[in-house]
């Protein structure tokens, strides 16, 4: 396999920007071309949930090359819901892959605060199941249904998530791009309204405005290589509100298989938490720590930003900010620049589309 490098990693504040989408995506864009030729670019993979709804925006993969004059380039847009900006990513692997081109820039970018929370939340939902929607389910319910199967099952309480509402918030508050910047106390914690019991304010990723962007080479080399990359699809013909995704387990596995690595392998993650508990399920499924476990690796430091495996140094989804489109570019993103300061070598992403339905896994190098 050609190896393929990452450059330029790109992103933008998040939070409310009084921005369009393809205002910022150039923005964000431009600053990946700082340190990367943009003469060089024969690939646009652009992505965003849906800017047809939340700003009336469409083709904007074309709309974008022609912004940034990136001429006679190939030039396409992708979506997977909230996984979009890890499926870019993926989708410009697999075309430099093919030999059909040689460096990509990918552009990952969402607007969601046109939208009140309500609208927002239809927005979202439409990306269940039917048989969910027939049941008036929000995403946020599905995630609570699913959080309180997993305290139960595992002996935990609802307590034991402000361990992990913390860990994240603590995070968020040293990342300057983070759309939510706040130490939170227990107190601050369940004085905080719930939205779906038991899961509450802090437990409940914001409706965000934000971008990033990075550039794919198979002709220019980096410090960082993708070493792995996997993607698991799960069905929509049962409410599937189980502690374990097995889209994510497959993606794992998948990346695993590709990367010739081991779990344990892993010295730093950002894995997806749009609702907190995500970040402990997703953690489990990728091996990092028992069924039924991380949790407790939360309480006890392990996983926190100097432990022996940050998870979420940026603050996650959950501080950082969840635009739909860029959250899974972002991860990347993040995870580059943690890996540069940490010193780590092998680091690992997870992005969830749906309610754990199009899932997908990136392992890279630092070489």
């Amino acid at each position: 396999m050609t190896p393929i490098y990452i450059h330029s990693p790109a992103i933008s504040k998040f939070g409310k920007q009084e921005k369009s989408v393809l205002q910022l995506s150039k923005e964000t864009a431009l600053n990946s071309f700082t340190t990367f030729e943009k003469e060089k670019i024969d690939l646009l993979v652009f992505t965003s949930f849906t800017p047809e709804r939340y700003t009336n925006e469409f083709h904007l993969a074309a709309k974008l090359a022609d912004a940034l004059n990136l001429k006679s380039i190939f030039a396409i847009r992708t979506e997977t819901a909230s996984s979009s900006g890890a499926s870019a990513l993926q989708t410009a692997y697999s075309m430099l892959a093919s030999g059909m081109f040689k460096n990509a820039l990918v552009v990952g970018a969402e607007i969601m605060s046109n939208l009140n929370r309500e609208e927002s939340n239809l927005v979202l939902g439409s990306v269940l199941s039917d048989k969910m929607r027939n049941f008036a389910m929000s995403m946020a319910q599905g995630a609570a249904m699913i959080t309180n199967r997993y305290l139960n099952d595992y002996g935990y309480k609802r307590e034991d998530l402000y361990f992990i509402a913390k860990k994240l918030h603590d995070n968020g508050l040293n990342n300057p791009n983070a759309h939510i910047r706040k130490l939170i106390t227990k107190e601050d914690y369940f004085k905080a309204p719930l939205f779906s019991d038991p899961l509450g304010l802090y437990d409940i990723s914001p409706l965000s405005d934000g971008a990033a962007s990075i550039v794919l080479s198979t002709e220019v080399k980096s410090d960082i290589l993708i070493r792995g990359l996997g993607h698991g699809l799960a069905g929509f013909k049962t409410v599937n509100l189980e502690t374990s995704f097995s889209a994510s387990t497959t993606a794992f596995k998948k990346a695993y298989d590709m990367a010739k690595l081991k779990p344990s392998d892993i010295q730093i993650a950002e894995l997806h938490d749009a609702f907190t508990t995500f970040e402990i399920i997703g953690a489990e499924d990728a091996g990092l720590f028992p069924k039924g476990h991380a949790l407790n690796a939360v309480k006890e430091g392990v996983s926190a930003i100097d432990g022996d495996l940050p998870i979420n140094p940026s603050g996650g989804l959950k501080s950082r900010g969840h635009p739909i489109g860029a959250s899974g570019l972002a991860q990347i993103v993040e995870i580059i620049r943690f890996m540069r300061d940490k010193n780590k070598s092998l680091g690992l992403t997870h992005s969830i589309g749906g309610l754990a339905t199009n899932n997908f896994v990136t392992i890279l190098e630092r070489l």
